[in-house]
């Protein structure tokens, strides 16, 4: 029979939770306890006061309790010194900011689906636009009001992400690609629809052939061919982004944790702690990095070495998150969970490798730092 013990600062049927392994301790039986910071800790048993008093900031640390933000950090894929809590454009080059780490969800993304639409909106109204301007069909009866017609949506409602940039580069004061785009598409349709709807303000050396000359159609198929430039750049940022989603599709949503009375349920994955006891049973992946503990399996590795052959893990082997287990039962015991897994640490050098830049690119920086204000110089003078 155990002898009841008195722990000061404890009431008796009151119980207390091991922090290595989760388990429920009642503390007037317990015979494994430690003090650490002016504060007594209860264990289910030996080895896990062990590991306790060997690392306790490891067991101490706070653990997430909920899911992970879905919002996270975005960055420049030019400017990787850019860092956002929310999606936006760099204020240095005017281009989309992208997630760090992409999330596993593959859902389309709402920019290209946007940037897509308004470019084929605008190559509709372009192509007329241009067949006017080319046939010469400027000077027939009603000629101008098509023009306006036409460009109007195609330069700015097709346009209005461009101009939006343009501005913000205005206020940043960093000149940009969008900074010549603004200025070129917005001058030259204000100047065409000036010449349009006010042509007696124009003096004759303005006029070509008793008219003012209309710069529409440049202004529209400006437009289209930046939009096809953005619509082409996000499909290769989507493809690049496939790899790390992939690898993230790897991990398994859930794992089934064995509760303190032997009841197992199975629970999402941000749920589990290190220490916590894992039931993986056959064809279920490896939930996350941890150590066997009892029963006998083979484990396909291949996703971490390649090797085809499955790996034979007992009672103190090490098993790797997003592995498949093949032929038996195994109870783990989990040791690296969210962040700090194998597969996790993969992704994050995955992406930060994706972001990385090749020197050219900082010549080519440097370069595009003197091209825009040089143009706009050449402009005025």
């Amino acid at each position: 029979m155990t002898a009841t013990v008195d722990h000061p600062g404890h009431d008796h049927g009151a119980t207390e939770i091991d922090p290595v392994c989760g388990m429920t301790v009642d503390p007037a039986t317990a015979h494994n306890h430690t003090e650490h910071a002016g504060r007594r800790y209860f264990f289910c048993g030996a080895r896990c006061r062990e590991r306790f008093i060997a690392e306790p900031r490891r067991f101490l640390a706070p653990q997430p309790t909920s899911p992970p933000a879905a919002v996270g950090q975005w960055t420049c894929p030019m400017h990787p010194e850019i860092l956002r809590n929310h999606p936006g454009s760099c204020p240095l080059c005017g281009m989309a900011l992208e997630p760090l780490v992409p999330g596993a969800a593959d859902a389309p993304d709402p920019e290209l689906r946007d940037m897509t639409r308004r470019m084929r909106i605008a190559a509709a109204l372009s192509v007329p636009l241009v067949v006017i301007a080319m046939a010469g069909w400027t000077n027939l009866p009603g000629a101008v009001w098509v023009q306006v017609a036409l460009a109007t949506p195609a330069v700015l409602w097709a346009g209005a992400p461009f101009f939006r940039r343009f501005w913000e580069s205005l206020k940043s004061r960093h000149l940009n690609m969008f900074t010549l785009i603004g200025l070129g598409t917005g001058i030259a349709y204000l100047y065409s629809l000036a010449g349009a709807l006010l042509p007696d303000i124009f003096p004759p050396e303005f006029r070509m052939d008793g008219q003012v000359p209309l710069y529409f159609e440049a202004a529209a198929v400006i437009v289209t061919l930046v939009l096809v430039g953005q619509v082409l750049e996000l499909r290769a940022r989507a493809l690049t982004g496939g790899a790390i989603r992939a690898l993230l599709d790897l991990a398994p949503q859930t794992a089934r944790l064995i509760g303190s009375a032997g009841s197992e349920t199975d629970v999402p994955l941000f749920e589990i702690h290190p220490g916590d006891l894992l039931r993986v049973r056959p064809g279920e992946k490896i939930p996350v990095d941890g150590i066997v503990v009892e029963g006998g399996s083979t484990v396909d590795e291949s996703m971490l070495t390649g090797e085809p052959l499955p790996v034979e893990k007992g009672p103190g082997e090490r098993v790797t998150g997003a592995t498949l287990n093949q032929t038996g039962s195994l109870v783990m015991r989990a040791e690296r969970v969210g962040s700090h897994t194998l597969l996790a640490r993969i992704v994050a050098l995955v992406a930060a490798a994706q972001r990385s830049r090749a020197p050219i690119q900082k010549l080519a920086d440097m370069v595009a730092g003197w091209f825009v204000p040089a143009v706009l110089a050449v402009a005025v003078v």
